[in-house]
């Protein structure tokens, strides 16, 4: 059972790594089409004069209402990223429905986990498109070109370079989402791990992942082995670099960008990877 569990588990890590890579690649084409709406759209609508942006009160309106580039960002850029975001907490809670499906959960069980996964699923998308980063950066640029009436071809390129970034700097789009919402993929499969193994009292975790060259001693150390729930607990009062302060070690695990989960398995299961592992005193509760 142990090897087709851990099977399973790789299959969701994998898939989780895809979305991730998947989330950055679809920033980027939302980032092109922004550049495409502000370049071609927004920019012609100010008035110029002599090759340079116009101080005028019609400009400084336009910036501050900037109507029509909220209307892009949320009719745009917020529906295409939400979508991916619903398809891919999708992809992660199926699954890990497939993993614990191993352990004969009831139906009941299950809606009542993936409703508490569906609420939070909710609560991240909710918090995720408030776009008024990417709109306030976009206003300060052409507000600053109005006020000292910079040349329409020096505003044009500070406006590709802001909204593209640059070789070694995401653009707006990709930073928000990378800020934002890379890690949520991550954290949403150990929500799930936690809500599972919580009502089918599997109370010990194989620390999964594997390790590559940014990987952090703290989860080096852990890496492939086994522990039970308090001492995973534990580590919530241990510091180290990368640890999200105030967080929640079974739901963070290593910190920021940590792409190791918990898997977690029965007591009789975790004795075939550490026999001499310690019974956890949640067994008996």
């Amino acid at each position: 059972m142990l090897s087709k569990l851990n099977k399973i588990a790789r299959k969701r890590s994998a898939f989780i790594r895809e979305s991730e890579t998947g989330l950055m690649a679809k920033s980027a084409i939302m980032q092109d089409k922004l550049e495409s709406y502000v370049i071609g759209k927004l920019l012609p609508s100010l008035d110029v004069k002599n090759s340079s942006i116009v101080n005028s009160s019609k400009n400084i309106k336009l910036v501050n209402s900037s109507k029509n580039l909220k209307k892009f960002l949320k009719g745009v850029i917020d529906v295409a990223m939400f979508d991916y975001y619903d398809n891919q907490f999708s992809g992660i809670q199926s699954r890990t429905n497939g993993y614990y499906n191993e352990f004969n959960p009831s139906k009941s069980l299950i809606g009542q986990v993936n409703s508490k996964g569906q609420l939070l699923t909710d609560g991240v998308l909710d918090s995720l498109f408030d776009n008024n980063q990417i709109l306030r950066s976009i206003q300060n640029s052409i507000r600053g070109a109005i006020a000292s009436t910079q040349k329409v071809s020096e505003l044009k390129t500070l406006l590709e370079t802001q909204i593209q970034g640059r070789e070694d700097k995401f653009g707006l789009v990709e930073s928000y989402h990378y800020n934002n919402g890379y890690d949520k993929l991550q954290s949403y499969s150990r929500t799930l791990d936690e809500g599972f193994s919580k009502a089918l009292k599997l109370n010990y975790a194989i620390y999964a992942g594997g390790e590559i060259e940014t990987t952090r001693d703290f989860c080096n150390e852990r890496n492939g082995n086994v522990y039970n729930r308090e001492t995973i607990e534990g580590w919530n009062e241990l510091d180290w670099k990368g640890k999200i302060q105030d967080g929640n070690v079974l739901i963070d695990a290593g910190g920021y960008n940590c792409r190791h989960d918990y898997d977690w398995i029965s007591y009789q299961l975790a004795k075939r990877v550490n026999p001499d592992i310690e019974k956890s005193t949640y067994d008996k509760k």
